[in-house]
């Protein structure tokens, strides 16, 4: 065990520096996961999302807070008219220059405030735990990327190496057909076979080059960039314990999952809007309070002596008005009741929509551990399968040159070799991911 490790461990070590040497950017799952979580677009997008949510919630307050300005005005007039000073009617120009504080106040609203603060916290803490979410959803999708990209290039590498193996056929087959021991159909077979190996080789290649695509979309990484990724160290004994009861894993699973805690805070928002609504059946007392005062000057050409001056007209002229006012609805073109209606509707609907997010999650995890537990079984059925494949393609490899077996025979061998080596390099990875995953939905950090 210990020497097979170090094989391993060697083995990176030299795929590394060979790497390196050529000037490629070599990236583990964590050094993507990292990035991805740091650049992804529709990370930052929820991330800005949450800072306006957060300035409405902290903005909500502000209307506890009387609303307190103050205004000025400068009149100028001329010919005709009052004179503030006198209440005479004067003939000559004038200049008026008022200002006014004013504070107003709802003393009470239907509690429409104190609900819109809830409102709006409610619709922070939604937005906070998208952010959640989505950092779940890259994890998730960019170990998807990763583990698709290392199997696939696995896969390329058998392709490969099956096509080498026809090609040394299609040459043992030209000189027996040659030499006259088979006929040319049999040397068409083996064509046929290796063109179904190019076939596959190049759908695997396109399918490596739309994932990686896709995994530096996820990093938001231009797309021309090469990078390489490091394959970890496969520990396939160390699996998940999935001995516990798989319903009482999925309710843990949903419980700290941000999507079901969304729903439930959305249950909460709507009933914040349905307190809102009710307000507006509710009277309205506001007061309001004014402080305002004014100079004047007039243009006599006789009298300037008789005009008051500045700090004498200011405190003459001083205005305090204190005013209290209630409004009560009584018909309001059924919008009230519309509103109130339509937010008991969307009341109920959210806590439907918390029980659908809830079966959906369940269902998801049940079957992860569903998958995991098949994916166990299939690496071990997969390792016997390619054992006892590979040892009876190499038996009727030897029988066809020998002459034993004709090319169908063969064929029909070295497509359950194919077929085995494939299941196994594919179920090696599933149970990879799906140990990572399950532990990712029970609270744990996704490492592979």
């Amino acid at each position: 065990m210990l020497i097979s490790n170090m094989k391993k461990l060697l083995y990176l070590l030299l795929f590394i520096l060979s790497n390196a040497a050529f000037g490629q950017d070599l990236m583990t799952y964590k050094d993507c996961l990292e990035l991805a979580l740091k650049e992804n677009l529709d990370l930052k997008t929820a991330v800005n999302s949450n800072q306006i949510a957060h300035m409405k919630y902290k903005a909500s307050y502000g209307k506890l807070l009387p609303n307190l300005y103050g205004s000025a005005e400068n009149k100028n007039s001329w010919g005709r008219d009052i004179d503030p000073n006198s209440n005479l009617f004067i003939n000559t120009d004038i200049k008026n220059y008022v200002g006014y504080l004013n504070a107003t106040y709802n003393l009470f609203a239907g509690f429409n405030v104190l609900n819109t603060i809830r409102y709006n916290k409610q619709e922070e803490k939604i937005s906070q735990n998208n952010i959640n979410r989505i950092e779940n959803l890259i994890t998730i999708n960019l170990a998807e990327k990763f583990i698709t990209i290392l199997y696939l290039q696995e896969i390329i590498l058998a392709n490969q190496e099956q096509i080498k193996s026809s090609e040394k056929q299609l040459e043992l087959a030209t000189l027996k057909f040659e030499a006259g021991a088979i006929s040319e159909s049999e040397v068409f077979k083996i064509k046929s076979q290796k063109a179904s190996e190019e076939l596959n080789l190049l759908s695997n290649q396109n399918n490596l080059t739309d994932n990686f695509v896709a995994l530096k979309q996820l990093m938001n990484m231009p797309l021309e960039k090469e990078i390489v990724l490091v394959k970890p160290i496969l520990l396939l004994d160390q699996k998940v314990t999935l001995d516990e009861d798989p319903y009482v894993m999925a309710k843990k699973a949903v419980e700290i999952n941000p999507a079901y805690s969304m729903s439930l805070l959305r249950e909460k928002k709507a009933r914040a809007a349905l307190a809102i609504a009710r307000a507006g059946r509710y009277p309205v007392l506001s007061m309001r309070a004014q402080y305002g005062t004014q100079y004047t000057k007039t243009q006599y050409e006789d009298n300037e002596e008789d005009l008051l001056d500045f700090k004498e007209q200011i405190k003459n002229n001083e205005v305090n008005i204190f005013r209290l006012n209630l409004i009560i609805p009584i018909f309001s073109q059924l919008d009230n009741r519309s509103k109130i209606k339509t937010s008991k509707f969307e009341y109920k609907q959210s806590k439907i929509d918390t029980k659908i997010t809830q079966n959906m999650l369940s269902t998801e995890v049940l079957k992860v551990i569903t998958n995991t537990k098949t994916s166990i079984k299939k690496n071990e059925a997969s390792a016997i399968a390619y054992e006892f494949s590979q040892k009876s393609y190499d038996a009727d490899l030897l029988k066809f040159e020998l002459g034993k077996i004709n090319i169908n025979e063969l064929n029909v061998t070295k497509a359950n070799y194919n077929y085995s080596q494939a299941q196994l390099i594919q179920s090696k990875y599933e149970l990879l991911y799906n140990n990572a995953l399950i532990k990712f939905y029970l609270g744990e950090k996704f490492s592979l």
